[in-house]
């Protein structure tokens, strides 16, 4: 150790002695040996002409001949440097590949979708397996309605012994829908018979009775008859059920001979017209059928609007009643409205009704329900309906359906009143007031 410090202070010595000329020599040599060790490797060919720099003389250069030496010693900068230069390499030659998307319709499906795709397609599973999947019956769809001939009968024939299950599927009874909607009457022959017995439990399935629904839109006519008689037992279930009422209102719509549907409804009216889903096949047939096959149910009607004017539901009946049902019973629910009209006005389903009659209502009638406003009672019955959550919008109904003289009689009595006899309700009415005036 001593010798190498004496070897180094003779050369400095000696190197003191040169002129000047060598020593800024000298300086700029060391100045270039560092920018060489500090400059960044770009490419695995300067990584191997960088020589190491090892603690111990005595350690072999990397790479070493001995295969059980896999440990060499080298300074921390030159780690990272290399670290870098073979990332930057490693992503110079990867070739950047566009994804692969599976088309269907019009968008495309994402990676994550495709690889599950393919998965399922490298698992050898059958049409009708791939049809209970959310993805891949999408492309089974696609596939159905853009392929030949060819294409679609080897589609159908994979998937005629497995219908009835399918059809009750979460995914796969919208494969069944497109292949009825997307072939010939032959194959739709072929399906109505192979669900023929599962008819009755396929229209109480939450998916089931779609299948049900499109067979009625491309059947032909005697099969539509088939359909019926099988579940003709059954027609007053299904319009209670949540699912089988919408087989029974496609019924209604598509079917000429389904008039039997009005005796069962005139029959069960009570049940019907009060019920949640029973409620919307009678609307139905009042709106599908003529007026002359609805006499009968227009009779069983007329007594139970008083009721049904306050019902959740059969106010609906009691609103088309009145706009589309016979004279007798508009004056029916007409004279009911204006002997109760606060109370009517003041009920959350009965006010809609109310509102339907005031707005076909004669000038006649509207007279009549401005004399009965205008009382003396205490307190007014025009401020109690002005001031209420529903009875106001009955009151705008009620206005813009007066004439002049009426109108102003309404503002003299309303500007009686002081600003706090209004409740938030009432000032939307002053709110409609002030909107007719301008106008």
């Amino acid at each position: 150790m001593q010798e190498t410090e004496q070897s180094e202070k003779d050369m400095i010595g000696s190197l003191l002695d040169e002129d000047e000329s060598e020593c800024s020599e000298f300086r700029s040599s060391i100045t270039k040996s560092q920018q060489h060790s500090q400059s960044p490797i770009k490419s695995f060919k300067d990584v191997k002409d960088i020589p190491l720099v090892l603690e111990d003389a005595g350690q072999q250069e990397f790479p070493s001949n001995d295969p059980n030496n896999f440990y060499f010693t080298v300074q921390p900068a030159f780690i990272q440097q290399r670290q870098h230069s073979m990332s930057h390499e490693f992503h110079q030659y990867i070739v950047s590949q566009p994804p692969i998307y599976y088309p269907y319709q019009d968008g495309y499906f994402s990676q994550k979708r495709t690889k599950r795709l393919q998965s399922s397609t490298d698992s050898e599973q059958t049409i009708a397996q791939q049809c209970q999947d959310q993805y891949a019956s999408l492309i089974i769809q696609q596939s159905f309605i853009q392929g030949n001939d060819f294409q679609r009968d080897k589609i159908f024939k994979a998937l005629i012994d497995d219908l009835p299950l399918l059809s009750k599927h979460k995914f796969g009874n919208y494969v069944i829908q497109k292949i009825i909607e997307n072939s010939n009457q032959n194959i739709r022959t072929l399906i109505f018979e192979q669900l023929h017995p599962y008819i009755i439990e396929m229209c109480y399935d939450k998916f089931g009775c779609r299948v049900i629904q499109k067979l009625l839109e491309f059947i032909q006519n005697h099969q539509k008859i088939q359909l019926i008689q099988s579940i003709k037992s059954q027609v007053l279930n299904l319009i209670f059920d949540q699912c089988g009422n919408h087989v029974i209102q496609k019924i209604i719509d598509l079917v000429s001979d389904a008039e039997f549907i009005i005796d069962i409804v005139t029959n069960n009216v009570d049940h019907i017209v009060s019920h949640p889903y029973g409620c919307r096949i009678a609307q139905k047939c009042l709106e599908i059928f003529p007026n002359q096959k609805l006499q009968q149910l227009y009779i069983s009607l007329i007594p139970l609007c008083e009721k049904l004017q306050f019902c959740q539901y059969g106010n609906y009946i009691v609103q088309h009643m009145i706009t589309q049902g016979p004279p007798k019973g508009f004056e029916v629910i007409g004279k009911f409205v204006k002997a109760r009209i606060l109370e009517v006005s003041q009920d959350k389903y009965a006010s809609n009704v109310a509102q339907k009659y005031i707005t076909l209502a004669s000038d006649d009638d509207i007279a009549n329900i401005c004399k009965i406003l205008m009382n003396n009672c205490v307190p007014p019955m025009l401020l109690i309906l002005i001031n209420n959550q529903f009875g106001n919008y009955v009151m705008q109904h009620f206005y813009s359906k007066c004439n002049e003289k009426q109108k102003e009689l309404i503002q003299i009595q309303i500007n009686k009143y002081e600003e706090h006899q209004f409740t938030q309700f009432g000032r939307h009415f002053l709110q409609f007031l002030a909107r007719c005036q301008s106008c």
